[in-house]
């Protein structure tokens, strides 16, 4: 082997300059070439694109160079192959990840996007800490840590996590940046409230994300709101009321599709469209108030809401129903995608069309005219929680509050217990009573 290398020495390295100096190549200790060779020849088939050129250059700079010395021509050598060592690893571990990306996608590509078990799979996740959207965010004015506090312990004991999206003053609101259609008079709370909005939906489009829910910050939810989203997720996932096929992306990764601007969780009023008020997705669901609660009620109350969608007296309290947003009031709790963050942004910013002010009016009236495409779920699942007072309102300042009872006076509305009660008996304790049964219980002398 040794007598090889020699030969090949002789024939391609011409003798340094100086002949105080020995062959290149006897000049180089055996450890160089395992060093370089051996991670270079077992890389050389996924790598030698990159490979065979620099090894080409360096027997070119070898051939190119037969008057320098030779400790510098070593050095150069040595760099080359270091280089394309560094090089050849790189290629090596793009490659192994692009394969590895690529069975993934025949792996995703291979299951049966339509089966049960896939929908069922998917609809787990609206069990994860974001219910199945990107995010949650709640809008809360800065000076709100009471709210900020409850919507925490609120959210922390449900298992679900939260980000803050500040509120915003709206005397603090530029002049120019006011949309041109809005009411000359607009009060800067309403002002702050379309504000905040609109910050929560360009964050969005500031995101990869497809969507996110957004939360006011004086809410309460179902106790158990995780099996309601699921259920949710599985009858959009196999909805009658798309007016497009769901793409094979939905179908992957969206478990409540993305053919909707806007999915309204809990809105205040619900009105269906006349012509349209046979257009809906009904399913049983355990989660619902007595249907007493339901019944009656103004135009746009939930019970005329559902006698509107075709339920009888017998399944108030036991369905729920999904249908195209008509009529909406309140932004309690509604989901958005991309899609209705952008159409949103577009009428009512770039285009500067608030024409009344308040953002939930808007958005009613974008529906009405349907230039906005929406969900409404009726009953909702998520309520206003009133506490009684001024604390109910960022308006008014003074005035009388919750008379030292803080929260556990509220109430919510159209729901079947209280996420806010769940946690007051989760929290409950009385440690000394059971420091006293532990004794009764057991002798402590030595």
């Amino acid at each position: 082997m040794a007598k090889a290398v020699q030969l090949l020495d002789q024939r391609n390295f011409p003798p340094a300059a100086s002949d105080s100096v020995s062959p290149l190549f006897n000049e180089f200790p055996h450890s160089t070439y395992i060093i370089f060779g051996i991670p270079l020849f077992s890389l050389f088939n996924r790598t030698r694109a990159v490979v065979w050129p620099m090894a080409t250059t360096a027997w070119m700079t070898t051939k190119m160079v037969p008057f320098v010395k030779m400790v510098p021509l070593r050095a150069t050598i040595l760099s080359v192959l270091l280089v394309t060592a560094i090089i050849a690893l790189g290629v090596s571990h793009l490659s192994l990840n692009s394969s590895s990306s690529a069975a993934s996608t025949v792996a995703a590509e291979s299951v049966d996007l339509r089966s049960s078990s896939h929908q069922a799979a998917l609809a787990m996740h609206a069990r994860n800490a974001s219910l199945g959207f990107g995010e949650i965010l709640y809008i809360s004015m800065p000076d709100r840590t009471d709210r900020q506090d409850a919507m925490n312990l609120l959210a922390s004991s449900s298992g679900l996590r939260l980000k803050l999206s500040p509120g915003v003053n709206g005397s603090h609101v530029s002049h120019k940046a006011i949309p041109d259609e809005a009411p000359r008079d607009i009060r800067p709370s309403v002002l702050g409230c379309y504000r905040a909005h609109a910050n929560a939906w360009r964050y969005l489009l500031e995101s990869d994300m497809d969507s996110i829910l957004i939360l006011e910050d004086d809410l309460d939810w179902n106790p158990n709101i995780k099996d309601t989203m699921q259920t949710l997720s599985k009858q959009m996932q196999n909805s009658k009321i798309r007016v497009t096929e769901p793409s094979q992306y939905e179908r992957a990764n969206a478990p409540y599709g993305l053919d909707w601007d806007i999915l309204y969780l809990g809105s205040w009023r619900h009105g269906t469209h006349p012509d349209y008020h046979d257009v809906t997705l009904k399913w049983d669901d355990p989660d619902l108030p007595d249907g007493a609660i339901l019944k009656g009620g103004s135009k746009y109350s939930l019970g005329q809401a559902l006698k509107d969608y075709g339920l009888t007296d017998q399944e108030f309290g036991k369905k729920r129903v999904l249908a195209p947003s008509y009529f909406t009031l309140k932004t309690t709790a509604y989901a958005i995608t991309r899609q209705g963050a952008q159409r949103l942004l577009f009428l009512l910013s770039y285009v500067g069309n608030l024409i009344h002010g308040d953002i939930d009016q808007d958005i009613t009236r974008l529906f009405e005219e349907g230039k906005l495409r929406g969900y409404t779920l009726t009953p909702p699942a998520f309520s206003q929680f009133k506490v009684g007072g001024t604390k109910d309102s960022d308006n008014v300042k003074e005035g009388t509050t919750t008379e030292g009872k803080g929260n556990l006076g509220g109430r919510n509305y159209f729901l079947k217990g209280s996420a806010r009660q769940a946690m007051l008996d989760k929290l409950k304790l009385d440690n000394w009573e059971e420091y006293k049964r532990l004794r009764a219980d057991n002798s402590f002398d030595d």
